[in-house]
């Protein structure tokens, strides 16, 4: 009986680490798009200014 507790023990510790790696990946993939998108707001920005001063 004790030896199954064990297992589920183990079973849950994983979950857990699965659980904030997933939770870590989401993080960094949000960050990741809005710095994408605010680089390539820049370059928008940076043509639309050439075009209309240069």
């Amino acid at each position: 009986m004790s030896h199954h507790h064990h297992r589920k023990d183990y079973a849950s510790i994983f979950k857990e680490r699965s659980l904030r790696s997933i939770k870590l990946r989401h993080k960094t993939d949000k960050w990741l798009k809005l710095s994408l998108f605010v680089l390539a707001l820049l370059m928008v920005l940076l043509v639309c200014a050439a075009y209309l001063f240069g």
